[in-house]
């Protein structure tokens, strides 16, 4: 059987589809393009109503007995499904859940995907980021060390589809790492709901985590996912120390959602615009030339023009390198659902100021760069002829190839922009890993 498997949505919807995907392939059937097909799995995302409409259109498309939809939109709005003709309908995608649609297993297997030893027990996800059917284009791996979180957060229906938190366990995780660099995966992405919730369930957590990862021997990489703000401080020194590990890109994607204390209360996100000054403060002096990554949500109901301010003013003073906006998005079974829902229009504003602000700031920062030598690990393959890389605060670099993904390289960055670095490869650094001692950001 050829299938072929389509994602919308977050890392941890990628590396869902990417476990699927093995399970299916050890089973013996292939990835394809969408035509030949005989099997299309759809795995969608319920986070906003936009990309909502955006899923139902697609699967309006593709609808048919060949079609499976699966993921995040069945599992919260099953109800929105109906009509669609579709040969099943399931929910979170995973190595059991597949494995259950191919050979038919009873209902009494059925929902295994969501107890801790099925989850501990699952094979290692190892598939490359490109589509099934096309040739592999990156070095990234996805793990999912987590399912769920215990987080209640008043807009959110993510928690309704995922349930509550089940981290994999440790040792499992680290096999999954193994298994990956074997296969040349030099991008190990350490994917949840929160990481920093991960553990508490079975008493680890993420610093404990990250030492554990960084100890498996191999050429690679660690990209830790988003934070919880108010965890990450509770944790802060023990990150700290786990991410001083040369393994560790200095990067960090802390998810705001508002600088307004007012707004963060309702939004139910449990913690303060302070506690995320505090952990942006401690990784800044740490490491000075880190990365930083953030999501606000603008328009959330009864958000001022005085919260808003408050949002941008924090984005100014926290120099932030890339601000993912959101305009609010009612989702129905969630407490802000039947709260007032402002003017489309105040919302499509606010996200037009959000966005020209941390640009310009993204187009600064990216400009001081320009001139610098920077130690970049080529991860991709890009377009006519380049290669894409990532320095060790994760800056995203366009260089002229052809390179072996894989490669170390000494590069110049030669212009920027606010998304990412072009840069002029100067020297391959064969056979060596990483350089502990060298700061390449200051040369």
């Amino acid at each position: 059987m050829r299938f072929y498997i389509e994602t919308f949505g977050c890392t941890s919807n990628l590396g869902n589809s990417r476990e699927a995907s093995e399970a299916l392939m050890e089973a013996g059937h292939s990835p394809s393009g969408l035509e030949e097909a005989d099997l299309i799995i759809v795995n969608t995302c319920a986070v906003t109503e936009k990309t909502e409409r955006k899923i139902l259109k697609r699967l309006n498309e593709l609808q048919g007995k060949k079609l499976i939809v699966a993921g995040c939109l069945p599992a919260a709005r099953s109800e929105i499904l109906e009509g669609l003709r579709t040969g099943r309908v399931m929910g979170i995608l995973s190595r059991s859940s597949v494995l259950e649609l191919i050979y038919g297993l009873g209902e009494k297997d059925r929902g295994k995907a969501r107890d801790k030893k099925d989850l501990g027990e699952r094979a290692h996800p190892i598939i490359p980021a490109s589509q099934p059917g096309t040739t592999q284009n990156d070095l990234c791996g996805i793990i999912n060390v987590a399912e769920g979180c215990r987080g209640r957060c008043s807009y959110c229906l993510v928690r309704e589809a995922r349930g509550g938190l089940v981290s994999r366990d440790p040792e499992d995780i680290a096999r999954s790492v193994q298994a990956m660099t074997r296969e040349g995966i030099v991008e190990i992405q350490l994917s949840a709901q929160d990481t920093t919730a991960y553990g508490q369930d079975i008493g680890s957590s993420l610093p404990d985590l990250i030492t554990r990862v960084c100890e498996v021997p191999g050429k690679f990489m660690v990209r830790v996912g988003m934070m919880n703000p108010g965890l990450a401080r509770e944790m802060l020194l023990e990150l700290l120390e786990a991410f001083h590990s040369q393994k560790v890109y200095k990067f960090l994607h802390l998810p705001l959602q508002s600088g307004s204390d007012r707004v963060l209360e309702a939004m139910a996100r449990g913690y303060t615009a302070r506690d995320f000054q505090e952990v942006i403060g401690g990784f800044r002096r740490a490491f000075p030339d880190i990365s930083i990554t953030t999501d606000i949500i603008v328009g959330f109901p009864g958000e001022t023009e005085e919260d808003f301010s408050e949002t941008c003013t924090l984005i100014k003073e926290a120099s932030l390198d890339k601000v993912n906006v959101t305009k609010f998005s009612r989702r129905p079974g969630t407490p802000a659902f039947d709260l007032y829902d402002m003017p489309d229009r105040i919302k499509k504003e606010r996200s037009r100021k959000a966005t020209r602000l941390w640009m310009d700031i993204a187009s600064r920062r990216n400009m001081a760069y320009q001139g610098r030598i920077l130690e970049a690990l080529v991860t991709e393959h890009g377009r006519d002829g380049t290669v894409k890389a990532r320095s060790r605060n994760y800056l995203g670099l366009v260089i002229a190839g052809p390179w072996k993904l894989g490669s170390i390289l000494d590069v110049r960055v030669e212009s920027s922009n606010p998304f990412y670095l072009t840069a002029r490869a100067l020297v391959e650094n064969r056979d060596r890993r990483w350089d502990v001692n060298r700061i390449d950001f200051y040369i």
